[in-house]
């Protein structure tokens, strides 16, 4: 949905919006700090003392004025090769504060730079929580740029400056202050999109390892969480989707297994996160310790290359389902029940073992579908021409036009068709081009295919979230319930 003017004014009218706006406005740094800064390297007052520190950049020489986007890319740049020197209470040195440690320090920095140039930049409260931001972009048509890749250190750096452009100009598309952006961005629009969160997980298709050490106090948080649907922040692979399966191994000087959990979220790339990628994880389950010496005597495991290499590299490596099996074995052994673990779900399915193109998934397992549910092949368009802008056409695979007047068309579903998704960023990628498609075409479903899977996205207030999906493999067609509620979803 579009920023809608009746539900934003009443909004701003209230109390909590107006002390909120004056919190930006006024730049009480430490209400700020309290509020929407993750403390973990600073308290309240040290945070404040930081962003102090930081002020008084602005009166040296050598710091110009920054009027635009060059001059803006042109002074990121110079801290990304240069770094800023600031003196701290450490001994007498001067320490340089260099791009890994403004990256690091992204809300801090950021919010130095909106006070200093608000109609450039933006605070930025989303370390570690990208995927939110993501939601908030998809639910109000705020287009964020591509993350750069994580071998691309400087792009990464310089992606904070590409989010400000995209926040501006959602900001005068929609005729905000640059404080009531703030108001808008870090409370309205996450409070709105939080009330909608699904909390039903999908059934598991991937295990993943994932560890903890004592330094960052995982040991603590792991211990007293055991057997809770508490989430948390953790580091994984990029391609974990949700509900799939996480074996937590703690690192030394435990060296065991020490529990198993479930990713609340699809994993996704975050360029302000050191390690990358990321996942929330949640649903905890207390196991048998299984130490790094019982997996390396284990004639199963010794054969693994990460028990091979002492589990150096462990998070976010996948394990097999021969794997997993032969863990809740040794689990057992131990007499632990290891039926009351999650469990993969087999979604092997006969029809789509042959297929070896897009094409014959659309012939073979879509139409099929289609049919099943209740349509006739005049009830959709195949590669339909839509002009996109600019003079481009593009083709939706197929079209359930509810208007086929030409040149205004509009489309009650969508799907797009592919071989083979093998991973997150390529589901990203398709949905982000049968999104265009459904915004050009005003659709309510989008619906995405491949040949061992379907994800379907219902439209919510006027909008879509990527993260936000029913999925269903053609194996579960087989099941009457199953079948009954995708029906109940897309049938005609």
């Amino acid at each position: 949905m579009k920023l809608n003017k009746f539900i934003w004014n009443n909004y701003i009218q209230t109390d909590e919006a107006k002390e909120i706006i004056r919190i930006f406005q006024d730049g009480e740094i430490d209400e700020i700090s309290s509020r929407y800064i993750d403390n973990i390297d600073f308290n309240n007052e040290e945070a404040a003392n930081f962003i102090n520190n930081l002020y008084e950049l602005t009166s040296s020489p050598e710091l110009k004025s920054i009027d635009n986007y060059q001059e803006a890319f042109l002074f990121l740049e110079d801290i990304y090769n240069n770094g800023v020197e600031l003196t701290f209470e450490d001994g007498e040195k001067e320490i340089p504060l260099l791009e890994d440690d403004f990256t690091h320090l992204i809300s801090l920095v950021s919010t130095w730079l909106f006070y200093e140039y608000p109609k450039i930049f933006k605070p930025y409260f989303f370390k570690n929580n990208y995927d939110l931001l993501t939601k908030i972009a998809d639910t109000f048509h705020l287009e964020l740029p591509n993350v750069p890749l994580k071998r691309y250190k400087k792009e990464r750096f310089l992606h904070y400056l590409d989010l400000c452009k995209c926040f501006n100009k959602f900001q005068e598309k929609n005729e905000l202050t640059d404080f009531e952006f703030c108001a808008f961005l870090n409370d309205f629009a996450p409070k709105f999109v939080q009330e909608n969160e699904e909390k039903e997980l999908p059934e598991p298709t991937q295990v993943w390892w994932i560890g903890g050490d004592k330094y960052g106090q995982d040991f603590e948080f792991l211990d007293t969480n055991l057997n809770s649907d508490i989430s948390s922040f953790w580091q994984g692979n990029i391609d974990t989707r949700k509900g799939d399966i996480l074996v937590v191994y703690c690192l030394s000087p435990r060296s065991y297994i020490h529990s198993v959990w479930r990713a609340k979220r699809d994993g996704i790339a975050d360029p302000f996160f050191h390690y990358y990628s990321n996942i929330y994880i949640t649903n905890s389950q207390k196991v048998p310790p299984v130490t790094i010496h019982e997996l390396k005597n284990d004639e199963h495991f010794s054969k693994n290359p990460l028990v091979r290499k002492n589990l150096q590299g462990i998070n976010g490596y996948p394990l097999s389902s021969e794997d997993y099996l032969r863990l809740q074995q040794m689990f057992n052994e131990k007499g632990f029940d290891s039926s009351i673990l999650p469990q993969l779900y087999n979604y092997t399915y006969s029809q789509n073992i042959e297929l070896k193109n897009e094409r014959e998934v659309e012939i073979n397992l879509i139409e099929p579908f289609l049919k099943k549910i209740g349509y006739v092949e005049k009830d959709w368009v195949r590669q339909l021409p839509v002009s996109m802008g600019r003079g481009e056409r593009n083709f939706p695979d197929y079209v359930f036009l509810a208007d086929k007047t030409v040149g205004f068309e509009k489309a009650s579903t969508l799907i797009e068709s592919k071989y083979h998704i093998k991973n997150n960023k390529e589901l990203e990628e398709t949905f982000k081009q049968i999104w265009s498609y459904g915004q050009r075409l005003s659709a309510k479903t989008l619906i995405i295919a491949d040949k061992d899977s379907i994800w379907i996205y219902l439209q919510n207030n006027n909008s879509f979230d990527r993260t936000k999906y029913k999925k269903y493999f053609w194996k579960e067609l087989e099941n009457s319930d199953k079948y009954n509620e995708i029906k109940k979803l897309i049938g005609k």
